[in-house]
């Protein structure tokens, strides 16, 4: 994983712009969370992000690309994560270790967010990160029931 630090401002607000995600941000609040608080990484192609029991807390937003998710034994794929969609939620917000592994299907570029960095936003902005965390893990557990609904 590489960190992208020559991206001009306007570049990485053309890409957060396009995503769900960050719909409900003003262009400010964009712009505050990427010069301050989220740092831009570049994760090559089968690269992992992270490994199951890593101890990173950082979320990570997919603004390009694709991450594959699965179970440590790579014999269980959970699922693909696609830009404007986020992974590492349990650790971010739990404290705990990877549970987990996340790999790049492809060349991938994903917003990387510290929980202290969290803390440490504007209430408005902090409070639309995680209604957009609650917003995202609704919708997973959603899926997952469907999908349990299906296979039974």
């Amino acid at each position: 994983m590489k960190l992208l630090e020559h991206i001009p401002l306007f570049k990485q607000l053309e890409i957060i712009n396009r995503l769900h995600f960050f719909k409900e941000f003003t262009l400010n609040e964009r712009q505050i969370l990427l010069e301050s608080f989220g740092m831009l990484y570049l994760v090559s192609q089968q690269q992992f992000l992270f490994k199951q029991f890593d101890n990173d807390k950082r979320l990570y937003i997919v603004l390009s690309g694709a991450l594959l998710v699965f179970k440590h034994n790579h014999l269980l794929e959970l699922g693909t994560i696609q830009p404007g969609e986020f992974i590492g939620e349990g650790a971010f917000i739990g404290n705990r270790e990877r549970s987990t592994s996340a790999r790049a299907k492809s060349d991938t570029i994903v917003l990387a967010i510290t929980p202290e960095a969290l803390t440490r936003l504007p209430n408005v902005i902090r409070e639309k990160i995680k209604d957009r965390i609650i917003e995202g893990m609704s919708e997973r557990i959603a899926k997952l029931s469907h999908y349990l609904e299906a296979s039974s």
